[in-house]
């Protein structure tokens, strides 16, 4: 076959090979206070306690007045669930990596992230997304586009309230053709009656936010650190995480003295 009918002919077949390569990513519990229920696919309750392993594809998590849970998933991104919160897992899918691409300070494949969020406040933070990674939050009204940094979105009677810490999203309206790009240090406020409009009600900074929603972001920014997940390419599995241990850790003193006998 001449080459460039060749080289046509695999440029094809790219996006089909990659979508192939594409297998369930997983996740950890960091941590959970309060009340948190969440169910699978299948409608069966999950155990969330800290360091239980999940399956995200279908996950639906809620948590009660007085619940919060911090999750970190496999492409280095952490999401965290303030009280009374909803939230569902509609798609988690990751292309499998390898040890030297684990290495490499990113996110060490590409994976395919879809959320819908219902009610409450929720924070997002990752420095490590891939370009080529997509991950979209279908709101009750419109849809976010995350891409960087520390994100805290929340909805009420007021309107929808975005927040960006750090890094930058894009928030698409309804007709889905008008957007907004919301860039650090800048948060938003867009209420029904501005949404009908296209338009942003309030423009003021994430600097002001209160000191309770700061401590919130500093948090799920410590849970997007806190977990390292292992090649899976031999595997084709999803990866296992395995939680960093703090630094503090090692400084502790021995629970009981040490000592070698000849």
């Amino acid at each position: 076959m001449p080459v460039l009918p060749l080289l046509i002919l695999l440029c094809l077949c790219a996006p089909a090979t990659l979508s192939a390569e594409m297998i369930d990513g997983s996740a950890i519990v960091t941590s959970r206070s309060g009340s948190v229920s969440a169910t699978n696919a299948s409608g069966d309750r999950v155990s969330v306690n800290a360091r239980n392993i999940l399956q995200p594809t279908g996950l639906q998590l809620a948590t009660q007045e007085d619940g919060r849970i911090f999750l970190t998933f496999s492409n280095g991104v952490a999401i965290a669930l303030d009280a009374g919160t909803s939230i569902e897992c509609r798609e988690y899918t990751q292309r499998p990596f390898n040890k030297k691409e684990q290495s490499q300070g990113l996110e060490p494949s590409i994976s395919k992230f879809l959320l819908k969020f219902s009610q409450g406040q929720i924070g997002i933070a990752s420095n490590r997304l891939s370009p080529l990674s997509e991950l979209r939050i279908e709101m009750p009204e419109g849809e976010i586009r995350f891409h960087k940094g520390t994100s805290l979105i929340s909805y009420d009677s007021t309107g929808l309230h975005i927040s960006a810490i750090e890094g930058s999203l894009t928030y698409y309206y309804p007709d889905g053709n008008s957007r907004v790009f919301i860039s650090a240090p800048k948060s938003v406020r867009i209420s029904d009656q501005s949404m009908a409009r296209n338009q942003i009600a309030e423009t003021t900074s994430s600097e002001l936010l209160e000191a309770p929603a700061k401590q919130f972001c500093q948090a799920v920014q410590h849970a997007s650190k806190r977990v390292l997940f292992e090649a899976n390419d031999a595997t084709g599995l999803p990866p296992v995480p395995v939680l960093i241990v703090r630094p503090e850790y090692f400084e502790q003193p021995a629970k009981r003295p040490y000592q070698f006998k000849d």
